[in-house]
């Protein structure tokens, strides 16, 4: 009989990783957080270091979310996280996670290929804002540990684990709640969804940054959403850590071709 426990190291462990993932934003916070209030005419009378850290609740508030709605929902649609079920059932990690390694890399280096493949054909349509050129200087080494932990790890706790899980769960209760799990149907529609919630996402940023045209539209949209559908994919055939692992590969493979051709 299957040794059930209660999931709370699993959860500690991920919170871990979440609480390092947001630090790394804090930098970046500090550096433009002054530039903001300055647009708005705001005077900063409050210490920017206080204000960055308070901005840094937010993105933390929707990891805890995201990690309890897969610690409730996640192994009851069917949906799988390696370190969640050694820890609540005591089943093997390190074997588990070596047979997605090679799906896991080969898909995060596609996407990567893809999106910026895209995204060099768009270029000479894009405004001046969101024009590539001395991008390949850019990269920190907070900034890479940036993309890795909060780009690689957080999201997917909050999209994969949080939000496509909660969205295959409604949808199975409301459509086919009979059924034992949700079917393939209802869950590439969490898939998708969820992609697609991330995309509209950044409107706010992009619409910040340039004016919202189609061609800017459609980027916003495709290179925040496509990957997504494949890290859901992977999130729901091989299981958490390999859309983490896909999602780490797809931003080392941004990074270098990046510095390659740029």
């Amino acid at each position: 009989m299957e040794t059930v426990r209660k999931p709370w190291r699993s959860f500690l462990f991920f919170m871990f990783l979440g609480v390092l993932a947001v630090l790394t934003l804090l930098p970046m916070y500090i550096e433009i957080i002054p530039e903001q209030l300055a647009e708005f005419g705001i005077p900063l009378t409050i210490p920017v270091h206080v204000i960055a850290l308070l901005s840094l609740i937010n993105p933390l508030l929707f990891i805890i979310v995201g990690l309890v709605v897969g610690h409730l929902l996640a192994s009851r649609t069917g949906l799988v996280s390696f370190v969640y079920e050694t820890d609540r059932f005591r089943r093997p990690f390190w074997s588990r996670l070596v047979k997605v390694l090679k799906p896991s890399i080969l898909l995060g280096v596609l996407g990567g290929i893809i999106v910026m493949s895209v995204e060099f054909l768009i270029q000479p349509l894009l405004p001046s804002e969101l024009q590539m050129v001395g991008a390949s200087g850019s990269l920190s080494l907070i900034d890479f540990a940036s993309r890795m932990l909060y780009g690689g790890v957080a999201e997917e706790l909050m999209l994969r684990w949080g939000v496509m899980t909660l969205l295959a769960f409604l949808l199975w209760k409301i459509f086919s709640r009979k059924k034992l799990q949700p079917s393939p149907l209802l869950m590439w529609i969490s898939i998708v969804l969820s992609a697609l919630l991330f995309a509209i996402g950044h409107f706010g940023a992009t619409a910040a940054i340039t004016e919202i045209t189609g061609i800017v539209l459609f980027r916003m949209l495709f290179l925040n959403g496509f990957l997504g559908l494949i890290y859901g994919l992977l999130f729901w055939k091989k299981g958490l850590e390999a859309a983490m692992i896909a999602h780490l590969v797809t931003h080392i493979t941004l990074i270098v071709i990046t510095f390659i051709f740029l």
